[in-house]
């Protein structure tokens, strides 16, 4: 006899429901959607009942026209296992659907990781995305309600000549979202990093505060807040912090603190780019021993510095341009190549 479909809580039952509503008000052929899945199926898929929910209702997901997919129960194997092969995700991720070449997880430690759905970008980057199953489903359908028409079609007025979301497009969008999901991580941060952007300080790090009390261990987050404040004329130790904090996140392990020695490649480099800002806020004593830690684990340093200083220069940005080379020079303050980019950033001849 095959297995009773799960009870569902009352929360469950209404997001259920708002998820319901969308899929059948939005335009005909924008989504696709699965039948439920079996009682067999659920009751081997190895999901609490507030995950199942989601599949309990609808056995996969193509939304906007394959814009974000979500995989049948059946097809999260073979999907985890290809991602496991590739070396993108963890002994214990579940891979649940896609975006382009990103990936979206359930990871096993949500109370580690600040969510229960990860984002894993191509690059192997994992970034807290969503605080449920259901409420990144319902997220994502509010986002696609702001850029579609009635006729399932890409509205106006919504991307610029570079082909990017328009910034007001862009803070609209990260608000519908939140409005669905109000402790998703990713998208607050996100948030924070438009409004910082349009020079909106102190509602950016509001905003990433917020973030750290629902995801406390998103490095990028730590990071992000340690620039504001140090750019709002905070005391440096207090930016310090910050961004000691954001390197030792990347250590933070089920089982505890890891050593740097075991974080991947480019972990390690990330770490290193962390202590290169806590090296930027440090007293001089301090900043010495940071800056020979960062060269051991990043022989490139001074060199992808220079790149990026050029890149941003390039772009017409000299604001980031120069932010770039204060941090070069906090870690290798004597660097020819670094001091000869000045003019470019300046304007004035060598």
């Amino acid at each position: 006899m095959a297995a009773p479909a799960r009870r569902l809580s009352r929360h469950t039952e209404d997001l259920i429901d708002r998820i319901t509503v969308r899929l059948r008000d939005a335009p005909d052929g924008l989504h696709e959607v699965g039948a439920p899945a079996t009682a067999d199926a659920l009751a081997t898929s190895r999901l609490d009942a507030e995950q199942a929910a989601l599949w309990q209702s609808f056995d996969g997901l193509n939304l906007a026209q394959s814009e974000v997919v979500i995989w049948p129960l059946g097809q999260h194997e073979s999907a985890t296992q290809h991602a496991r092969d590739a070396g993108r995700i963890g002994p214990d991720d579940r891979v649940i659907g896609e975006r382009g070449r990103d990936l979206f997880v359930l990871c096993p430690d949500p109370f580690l990781e600040g969510a229960d759905v990860i984002l894993v970008e191509e690059d192997g980057e994992r970034l807290p995305h969503s605080s449920s199953v259901l409420h990144f489903v319902l997220a994502l359908l509010g986002e696609i309600s702001v850029l579609y028409d009635e006729d399932g079609e890409f509205g106006e007025e919504l991307f610029g000549e570079d082909g990017e979301l328009l910034p007001a497009v862009e803070r609209r969008l990260l608000r519908r979202h939140l409005d669905f999901d109000v402790d998703a991580p990713l998208a607050r941060f996100r948030l924070a990093k438009a409004l910082a952007r349009d020079g909106e300080n102190r509602a950016a790090q509001s905003e990433l505060r917020r973030v750290l009390k629902a995801a406390p261990t998103f490095a990028w987050a730590h990071h992000e807040l340690g620039r504001l404040e140090l750019r709002a004329g905070k005391p440096p130790a207090v930016a310090h912090k910050r961004f000691m904090r954001a390197a030792e996140a990347l250590r933070e392990g089920s089982e505890g603190e890891l050593p740097v020695a075991s974080l991947d490649h480019a972990r390690q480099n990330l770490y290193a780019y962390f202590l290169a800002w806590a090296c930027l806020a440090a007293d001089s004593k301090t900043r010495v021993t940071l800056a020979k830690q960062v060269l051991a684990l990043d022989a490139r340093f001074a060199a992808i510095q220079e790149a990026r200083i050029r890149e941003a220069v390039a772009h017409g940005q000299p604001e980031v341009a120069r932010e770039l080379l204060e941090l070069g020079l906090a870690v290798l303050p004597g660097h020819l190549g670094l001091l000869s980019l000045r003019p470019l950033i300046t304007g004035t001849s060598a």
